[in-house]
This record gives structure tokens, C-alpha cells and sequence, in this order.
């Protein structure tokens, strides 16, 4: 029943991305979940192929401490295979994620982002204190956007999964060790600068049911992602798609 109810609210924001991408708008969606890449992808695979009279197809950027990437046969299609299932129906042509805890992620996972060519780094590999032997923050930043250089067929994408940062904890699957807010944020600035992304997906951000929106860690969340939503605009917004 979950699996069923999750693939029909799939296809309805498949449908409403569709109509806002191919009316060259900027698709944004703030999530429960980053299964809801399903639908937005899909919603501008189709809405951008219609604009531009060419097969449209995604290079989606990722900063997540999951993977995501779980063969099919793992797990239905609602919940930690999103990105592979797009790679499976032939409209993700690049995927990367940044911030990967080794801990949380299984090795038929991993396997599997390998053997697709992806993209991924270790928050463990990336040096945070500016230790000389592992890359720093930035650098990987820098070889994630490098290996997501999309074509002009393609169209790039970014996701932020909220569990990424490790002193949100009202998240549905909150870090014990990730970045911090404001490395997020300056992640977000950096990326939109360099790779222009066409959608932003923000998952994870479930707030405190127990508490009122506008009080406490749930005012913190909303005005967090708000911020990561203005900067995503702001450093994009100028760049016109056709």
C-alpha cells in the first residue's frame, strides 16, 4: 500500500513539474523525502524535451550522507533508490554525491554506484580542518561539479537532503556526523555559481509534529531551508534556459 501510494503522488508532481519546467520555470521542492526525485525528475525530463523539441535528459548533483542508489531489487520504489531508478529508465545520464557517511551506506550500494560510473566522496576522505593528506570541502566541491560537466542536451539538477547537516535534528534520518548549516549553505552558493542548476530538490526537512511551525526548532528549520532556497535562486536566477 505504501509503495502504491507513493508511485501515484509520483506521477501527480510529475505532472505538475512538467508544466512548470516547460514554461522554463524553476522547478523547487521541499520534500519529505528524496524519493520524490522520482517526480521531479521525471516531470523535467519531460517538461524540458517538450521546450526544447529534444530528448532532455539529468545531471543531478547530491549532497546527501545516503547514497540513495539501491539496486531495484533492494526496495520498492519509494524510499532509497530514486536516483538509480532514474539511471534504470534512461534519463540520469550524471550523478554525484558529496558527504557520504561509510557507516550508513551498503556495500551492494556502493557496487552498484560504481558500476554506473558515479561519482561519490566520503565525508570521511574530505578534510574539514585543512589536513594535508585528504582534499578539503571546497576541492571536492570542485571535482563533484567537474565530473557533473553537463551537455547541452542535459539538464542539471541539485539535491540537498537536510540529513546532510549534522545540527538539524528534526530531520527524518538525522546525522551523527555531517556538515554543519553553514557549510551546507556556502555548498549551495558554490555549486549554483559554478553548475547552474535548472531544480533544486530540498529532502528531509520534517518538522517537530509535537510543536507549533513557528516555534522552536521547527521556526529554525523553515527559516534554514528559506535561506538555502534564496541562495539557490540568487546565484542562478540570471542564467536563462531555452
Amino acid at each position: 500500500m505504501v509503495e502504491e501510494a507513493s508511485i501515484r503522488c509520483q506521477r501527480r508532481l510529475a505532472n505538475i513539474v512538467r508544466c512548470i519546467a516547460r514554461c522554463s520555470l524553476r522547478p523547487i521542492c521541499i520534500s519529505g523525502g528524496n524519493e520524490d526525485i522520482l517526480g521531479l525528475g521525471y516531470g523535467v525530463h519531460l517538461g524540458r524535451t517538450i521546450a526544447r523539441g529534444t530528448p532532455s535528459n539529468l545531471t543531478l548533483g547530491n549532497f546527501d550522507c545516503h547514497g540513495d542508489y539501491k539496486n531495484l531489487e533492494e526496495r520498492g520504489a519509494h524510499s532509497g533508490n530514486g536516483f538509480s531508478f532514474l539511471n534504470t529508465i534512461g534519463i540520469l545520464k550524471k550523478y554525484a554525491v558529496l558527504g557520504l557517511t561509510p557507516y550508513e551506506n551498503r556495500e551492494s550500494m556502493m557496487e552498484h554506484l560504481i558500476s554506473t560510473n558515479c561519482w561519490y566522496r566520503y565525508l570521511d576522505d574530505i578534510s574539514l580542518i585543512g589536513a594535508p593528506n585528504r582534499p578539503s570541502l571546497y576541492e571536492s566541491l570542485l571535482d563533484m561539479i567537474k565530473a557533473l560537466d553537463a551537455e547541452d542536451d542535459e539538464v542539471p539538477g541539485l539535491c540537498v537532503d537536510l540529513d546532510v547537516t549534522e545540527d538539524l535534528m528534526t530531520v527524518s534520518c538525522p546525522a551523527t556526523l555531517g556538515f554543519t548549516r553553514a557549510q551546507v549553505h556556502e555548498l549551495v552558493q558554490e555549486f549554483t555559481r559554478y553548475n547552474k542548476p535548472f531544480f533544486l530538490l530540498l529532502a528531509e526537512g520534517m518538522p517537530d509534529p509535537m510543536i507549533p511551525l513557528t516555534e522552536g526548532i521547527n521556526r529554525t528549520l523553515g527559516k534554514y531551508q528559506a535561506g538555502l532556497v534564496a541562495c539557490f535562486l540568487r546565484n542562478c536566477i540570471s542564467v536563462p534556459h531555452i
